[in-house]
């Protein structure tokens, strides 16, 4: 290990955790991932079959990458029927100019920096990185998990040129795994946990009503009450636990909480002004109606 070391002041930048882990190819997560992709498993979610190479590959996303660094990102809980993610500003925004702070930060270390932040919206498996960099595990509901802060993360990524081994390594884990209880196969309501660490996202209820763009095929109570999203696997998850979440993540909850039984009521201009900065405009009104 280099004993000049980088130090990230990540948490003034609102992050839970940091770690770095090696770029390099990933081999070991890919026929699995091209099994889901082989069994149309990704539903209308086309982009996940696009950029393969890239999505295996970060030097393809920043030539000469040397490490992939990673933060976790705290949001809270679910209310009116929209996930916990979903209850303030869009995230992708939010997280991305943190991270755009944290490069300043690196620049200053590192004068030769070269690198990208990355948020959701790239060919980056997210989750697999996190994991590598030793802050969690994945779980059999396919969510990243850290002993430390649960469930209720995003992950932010910088893919960069600095090797990862000027970056402290992060502390043992308290746990490596989430144990083999099956509440979260239990308590989807829809069956699109078929298997431990297996989803079929065409039945997932968070797909059906964030990423299709078709009618959603179950009445509201079929779906548990759930308009953007679904918590059902988070919720029965013994990880799970509340977190202080960005304040820019919960500028609408009190919106969303009054309007939880009177959506039907509301126009598409007001919509739109009063959740102009939101993912709920993703789905769109009628969707969330």
């Amino acid at each position: 290990m280099s004993t000049n070391l980088i130090k990230i002041n990540y948490r003034a930048y609102g992050f839970l955790d940091f770690g770095a882990a090696r770029a390099e190819k990933i081999e070991t997560v890919r026929p699995r991932f091209e099994a889901f992709l082989a069994e149309g498993r990704h539903g209308e979610m086309g982009y996940l079959a696009r950029n393969l190479e890239k999505r295996f590959d970060p030097a393809q996303l920043v030539p000469g990458a040397e490490s992939v660094l990673c933060f976790l990102v705290p949001y809270g809980q679910a209310g009116g029927g929209v996930a916990g993610f979903a209850q303030g500003v869009d995230y992708h925004k939010i997280v991305k100019d943190r991270l755009f702070a944290v490069i300043e930060e690196l620049k200053a270390a590192f004068p030769a920096f070269e690198g990208r932040p990355f948020v959701d919206s790239a060919p980056v498996l997210e989750r697999y990185w996190a994991v590598r960099a030793g802050l969690g595990f994945i779980g059999q509901n396919n969510f990243f998990i850290s002993p430390d802060f649960g469930l209720r993360t995003l992950i932010g990524v910088i893919v960069c040129n600095i090797p990862a081994s000027r970056f402290a390594p992060h502390a043992p884990l308290a746990a490596t795994g989430c144990g083999a209880c099956g509440a979260c196969l239990r308590a989807c309501p829809t069956g699109a946990l078929r298997a431990p660490f297996d989803i079929d996202a065409r039945r997932c209820i968070a797909y059906l009503t964030v990423e299709s763009h078709a009618p959603v095929p179950l009445t509201l109570e079929e779906r548990q009450g759930w308009r953007f999203g679904c918590e059902a696997c988070m919720q029965a998850c013994p990880w799970d636990k509340p977190l202080t979440p960005l304040p820019e993540f919960e500028t609408h909850r009190a919106d969303i909480s009054a309007l939880a039984k009177s959506w039907d009521a509301l126009s598409d201009t007001e919509f739109k002004q009063r959740f102009a900065d939101s993912g709920l405009l993703r789905a769109g009104l009628e969707h969330l109606k």
